[in-house]
Parts: C-alpha cells; structure tokens; sequence
C-alpha cells in the first residue's frame, strides 16, 4: 500500500464518505418516493383528550384514558 493511502486525512475523508453516501442515497431515495407519491404524509395526532372542556379539572382519567384504549 503507498503511503499516501494511509495518510490521516485520506483516512478521514474516506472515513466521512463511508458514512455520508449512505445516509445521501437514503434521504434521495425518501424525497424520490415522496415526489413520486408513493409515501404518503402522516395523518395529524388527534386532540388531547384533555382540553379543559369535560368537566374533571384538568384531572386525568385513571389507567390512562383513550391513549391506552380504556374509556
């Protein structure tokens, strides 16, 4: 191996390429498939079953409410 292979610098770019390429290609592939349509946008969160507006307080239910799917 020469030794400008083995020098820090090209270590360190070489380093920094093999952990960039990947993640480029990834996020082009994801705005290449959003583009297309093909992945969807998620749906928004749904309100806060608390939202001062039932009458507990502003106290939560016990056992956790809807978010555990207990009602």
């Amino acid at each position: 191996m020469s030794e400008a292979a083995e020098s820090p610098l090209v270590v360190a770019i070489l380093f920094a390429l093999r952990c960039l390429v990947p993640l480029l290609l990834m996020l082009g592939v994801s705005y290449l498939l959003r583009r297309l349509g093909l992945i969807a946008e998620p749906p928004p969160t749904p309100p806060d079953e608390d939202n001062g507006n039932n009458g507990n307080n502003g106290k939560r239910k016990p056992g956790g409410g809807v978010a555990h799917g207990k009602v």
